[in-house]
């Protein structure tokens, strides 16, 4: 297996380290509809794609809460880039990829970029391996991957392969050049993340790339003992959270400067100030929400014991609760600026539309506290990607 070193500078230090690239090129990004290749080079070399990648490929192997509390971070600078951060940080495979897998993947350097999308497509035993076929839409940072990482079903005799779990998935790892990229990119948020349709017709997998979302690490260290799942979900509630809390700085900076009817700041006005307090106190309560239930996980991992339906709940629960806290404040900012926003060159108008496209993922949608409320009441939650 390939050995790489672990960047010199401290993982928390990356949103400080990468500010200045991030805000020379983000208004680049909404134009191109994608991250300029000058600042993904940028975010490549400093490890901000290796947030979860084991240590030995020269990742930082965070905790999950520790790299999606980063995410939120890099969301207050730009939201496009920290989407792309989270949907490319998938390194933490390797610790469950088969040693002849990581090698194909990891052998030309630390940073294979790999896109995932969780929509399924359809995968046939084939021989020894499988034939890949679907449409995957949104697939953030697709014409910047090397690798796809795309969820699909097994199929016997052209119905879903069951087992114990429910429906036998899995996610498929295949090159980029093995499938289409489909320009559908044109969006009115999240325009920088180059969120384009990936299209697969018998794309060949190996039967080692072929990854159970259940399946155990080759490699037992805490954080690849947490459910794969919660690895890739919870990065997108934390750009949510990241997007609405640079709402409130923004709105903070605008009431500075801006002045009512009566020729006094914004700043002075009580209707103002208790607005501001209550949206900080808002984003800081569903981040820390969400913090604490993905703490649990991870202090579960460390213990070397399953989670329980009830703690994976919890998680499920917080990340509408993000959603739902987010879309509030930023039509709440929205509002307060006045007619401010309306001009493309007002930042907060751009957090606006950013985040509420960010709150539009399945995964942050109200119908994922069905699932937590099962868990709740003690009823199985009749989920397999729990």
């Amino acid at each position: 297996m390939p050995s790489y070193p672990r960047p010199s500078h401290a993982p928390e230090d990356l949103p400080g380290l990468l500010r200045p690239a991030i805000e020379k090129y983000r208004d680049d990004a909404e134009d191109l509809r994608r991250l300029p290749s000058e600042l993904v080079d940028v975010l490549r070399v400093n490890g901000a794609f290796r947030l979860n990648t084991p240590r030995e490929l020269g990742g930082f192997e965070l905790p999950v809460a520790t790299s999606v509390a980063l995410i939120e971070r890099l969301a207050r600078i730009d939201g496009p880039t920290a989407w792309t951060v989270w949907n490319f940080n998938v390194g933490f495979a390797a610790a469950f990829l088969s040693e002849a897998a990581v090698e194909r993947v990891w052998s030309s350097g630390p940073d294979p970029m790999i896109a995932h999308s969780s929509q399924p497509g359809h995968l046939v035993p084939n021989d020894d391996g499988f034939l890949l076929s679907g449409e995957w839409k949104l697939v953030s940072g697709a014409d910047s991957a090397q690798w796809m990482a795309l969820l699909a079903v097994v199929l016997d005799d052209g119905q879903p392969r069951l087992t114990e779990a429910g429906p036998d998935v899995r996610f498929c790892l295949v090159p980029r050049a093995s499938v289409e990229v489909r320009d559908s990119w044109h969006s009115t948020g999240l325009r920088g993340t180059n969120s384009n349709t990936v299209i697969a017709g018998e794309v060949r997998v190996e039967p080692d790339m072929a990854l159970a979302p259940g399946a155990g690490a080759r490699i037992d260290r805490p954080l690849f003992r947490v459910p794969v799942i919660n690895q890739l979900t919870s990065g997108g509630a934390a750009v949510t959270l990241g997007l609405a809390r640079a709402a409130i700085e923004e709105m903070a900076e605008l009431a500075r400067t801006k002045t009512g009817p009566d020729g006094l700041p914004l700043a002075q006005q009580p209707r103002i100030q208790a607005a501001l307090g209550r949206a900080g106190a808002q984003v800081d309560a569903a981040l820390a929400l969400l913090m604490t239930t993905l703490g649990a996980l991870d202090a579960a991992a460390v213990a070397g014991r399953r989670t329980t339906e009830a703690e994976r709940g919890a998680v499920r629960g917080a990340l509408p609760h993000a959603g739902e806290t987010a879309r509030a404040v930023l039509t709440s900012m929205y509002e307060l600026a006045g007619s401010a926003v309306v001009y493309e060159s007002n930042r907060l108008g751009k957090l606006f539309r950013d985040g509420h496209a960010a709150a539009q993922h399945a995964i942050l949608s109200v119908t994922n506290y069905e699932v937590a409320g099962r868990t709740v009441l003690g009823i199985p939650s009749a989920d397999p990607f729990l």
